[in-house]
């Protein structure tokens, strides 16, 4: 059943590829209204309660794999499965693209956004908006290396040239540093922008950063789990910083402050 999965999803790896991150596009935009609409009807102890129970959740998906990974069972078997048949199956052009594309998600190319995003914050006053993305980008970042060295996941064997990966696996760097800085984005631009820039810009956020995942997982240097736990580690961590900035009143809602 696990060997059976793994190739069918490695036999349609650019299908999945182009139609995940619609989906999660799609999700984010539900979710992003929801969140909305229930924010206007709710006391702040209802929010930041809600905020504590998505945050817990992903928490908690974490622990999960973290566990599971630090044993043998089914995930570490689909991973492997996985593993070995994306190396048998992935054509050079498409590796080439994966190749470029992951660089979205180079920690080198996310601290240079992090730091300017910051920096724009403080030019225009923005105090506790630019305390929230230093922490939220920064602090996903430390997190996640601590969690590397904490658990030692050895990487997949990958030796197909087009992309050079060092260091631990468990938790995926590039898919934490993804969901941190790119959703720190979103949710910056949710309070800052014109309203209708909002869904459009929280469906490419999370386009965006599924795409980054799965491309780590398509070019073999880290397991599907690693890309798991990395997302969920940072939603969680953002939807934290989220609850902070908010509680302390750097996310107050403008006058026009809503979906539509």
């Amino acid at each position: 059943m696990i060997d059976t999965a793994a190739a069918w999803v490695s036999s349609h790896a650019l299908l999945l590829f182009l139609l995940l991150p619609l989906g999660a596009a799609a999700l984010a935009v539900a979710v992003a209204v929801a969140v909305a609409c229930a924010g206007e009807r709710f006391t702040p102890a209802g929010r930041l309660a809600g905020g504590a129970a998505m945050a817990g959740l992903a928490g908690a998906l974490f622990l999960a794999l973290a566990a599971a990974v630090g044993r043998p069972g089914a995930v570490v078997e689909f991973d492997s499965a996985l593993a070995g048949a994306l190396g048998m199956s992935m054509g050079d052009s498409l590796l080439w693209l994966l190749s470029w594309f992951t660089t979205l998600g180079n920690r080198g190319f996310l601290t240079v956004i992090a730091v300017l995003m910051t920096a724009a914050l403080l030019a225009r006053r923005q105090w506790r908006l630019a305390v929230f993305c230093a922490a939220a980008t920064a602090g996903g970042g430390l997190l996640n290396r601590l969690l590397k060295h904490t658990f030692e996941r050895v990487r997949p064997e990958h030796d197909h040239g087009f992309v050079t990966a060092l260091g631990w696996s468990f938790p995926s760097g590039h898919a934490s540093a993804a969901m941190a800085v790119y959703g720190a984005a979103c949710y910056l631009a949710w309070r800052l922008a014109p309203k209708p820039w909002r869904l459009p810009g929280v469906a490419l956020a999370a386009a965006l950063v599924m795409a980054i995942g799965l491309s780590r997982v398509l070019l073999q240097v880290h397991f599907a789990s690693d890309v798991v736990a990395g997302f969920a580690i940072s939603f969680a961590w953002l939807v934290l910083c989220v609850a902070a900035v908010e509680r302390a009143g750097g996310g107050s809602a403008r006058p026009d402050q809503g979906v539509q």
